[in-house]
């Protein structure tokens, strides 16, 4: 074998391992490492009690959002999913069933899955959280 062939076949299977596909003939898609929610659009995003907006991704099983929900947003319906996410701006309160939770801008916040919790937000400006959790599989 020459040089310049074995150099082909170790870069083949550097770029086999690097995208993890091992049979070679296969696509694989890269993993969305970084978010740029500057290319995403805005969405509507509404609950009871609160109506705001969102910019959505997903990846490696999990949905993670850029949300901007009004100031004194109140939300009426009770979340069972956990989250985890970073205030970027506005203040507001996690509310469960035996405490509350005020976060403010610099806060990150982990609510554990099947713990009940809603928010409300303050008066005097928008609240703007990034916001991760699983993505729940539908039946």
């Amino acid at each position: 074998m020459s040089t310049e062939t074995e150099t082909e076949t170790e870069t083949e299977t550097e770029t086999e391992t690097e995208t993890g596909d091992q049979q070679g003939s296969q696509t694989v898609d890269p993993v969305l490492v970084g978010v740029d929610f500057d290319l995403i659009p805005w969405e509507k995003w509404q609950k009871p009690g609160a109506e705001g907006r969102v910019k959505i991704a997903y990846t490696q099983g999990l949905r993670v959002r850029l949300m901007e929900l009004p100031a004194g947003f109140d939300e009426h319906e009770w979340c069972l999913r956990g989250h985890q996410g970073y205030v970027l701006q506005g203040e507001f309160t996690i509310h469960f069933e035996d405490r509350s939770v005020p976060c403010r801008p610099g806060m990150g916040f982990v609510i554990p899955d099947d713990e009940k919790h809603r928010s409300q937000g303050a008066q005097g400006e928008p609240t703007v959280v990034y916001v991760v959790d699983k993505v729940v599989p539908t039946a």
